[in-house]
């Protein structure tokens, strides 16, 4: 019996989704994203179904990991492919009922790759990263309000004690949550972090954020998949002879990391021996030093999947 493919859109209240009956008649149907219309949905469904739905924020989580538990097929596409699916197929028309039609058929046409959940502590290690930098990002801007407030000499002061207060309760958070992320990773990937730590360039943040997005480096099988993943692979833009358009990175992919990592190429091209030498080596061609900094970021990933699939430390005469 061939695989049905079901076409998912979700939100937070519901969701809709939608299949072809007998290649011929889609069957689309909106249920409430609660517990009834969960166990409604696995009663509607074949047992035979591909679910295909977008990694739309944190709601699609639920759903495929409910679909997965039920011993479901799982795709999950990034919303932009699914955007210029619809572009290409010249679609106007946007509506839940509609997206759910046209994941199906992406899913249909385009046979995407199988969806696993992560472990428990992966998902608690990128939880708890989340909400590190939503802390961080708020710390920073009362630091910013303090920094404005004193330079107005007539500054309640009353006002300005209980902003110092605010900065002083989100170090404390920001310190308990950085605790309770060490204990994760000493407990599960102690050896896979201090190797990513022994590679001149990768600090903490990047060391968590790469076991985070790779799995414990189980969901890539090379470096090239990652750096495709994050953004940071080149798009070439080119036809005939005419155009000849500049390459650049495709940015399709997660932009936090991407920011890391050309981050980490700052330090990476002053202490990393191999990173150095390819900045170098670029520079003295001629590129430009951004493009220069994303050939090191790429060069780091690189180094960072041969030293943990290998399980050795980095050694600058290697790498």
């Amino acid at each position: 019996m061939d695989d049905i493919i079901i076409g998912f859109d979700v939100s937070k209240k519901f969701f809709d989704f939608a299949f072809l009956k007998n290649d011929k008649k889609w069957f689309n149907q909106q249920l409430d994203y609660d517990k009834d219309g969960l166990n409604q949905l696995i009663k509607t469904i074949p047992s035979n179904s591909i679910c295909v739905m977008e990694a739309t924020g944190p709601y699609y989580i639920k759903l495929a990991n409910f679909l997965y538990s039920k011993g479901f097929k799982v795709s999950v596409v990034n919303p932009l492919v699914i955007r210029r699916y619809s572009q290409m197929l010249l679609k106007r028309t946007k509506t839940d009922k509609a997206d759910a039609q046209l994941i199906a058929m992406y899913g249909r046409d385009q046979i995407p790759d199988f969806w696993k959940p992560n472990s428990e502590n992966i998902q608690r290690i990128r939880q708890i990263n989340s909400v590190l930098e939503s802390l961080i990002k708020e710390r920073t801007s009362w630091i910013n309000r303090i920094e404005a407030a004193k330079q107005d000499d007539n500054f309640d002061e009353s006002s300005l004690k209980i902003m110092k207060q605010m900065v002083c309760l989100i170090n404390r958070r920001i310190q308990k949550l950085e605790a309770e992320l060490d204990k994760i990773i000493d407990t599960d990937f102690k050896q896979e972090n201090d190797i990513l730590r022994s590679i001149p360039g990768i600090g903490r943040k990047t060391s968590i954020m790469l076991l985070a997005i790779t799995g414990g480096f189980t969901k890539f099988e090379n470096y090239k998949q990652f750096s495709s993943y994050v953004g940071l692979c080149p798009r070439i833009f080119q036809s005939g002879t005419s155009v000849r358009g500049k390459a650049r990175i495709c940015k399709i992919g997660i932009s936090r990391v991407r920011q890391l990592l050309y981050l980490c190429a700052l330090t990476a091209r002053k202490f990393n021996k191999a990173c150095k030498e390819l900045y170098n080596r670029l520079i003295e061609k001629g590129k430009p030093k951004k493009l220069a900094l994303i050939a090191v970021a790429n060069k780091l990933i690189r180094q960072a999947f041969g030293c943990v699939k290998n399980m050795t430390f980095y050694n600058a005469e290697l790498c």
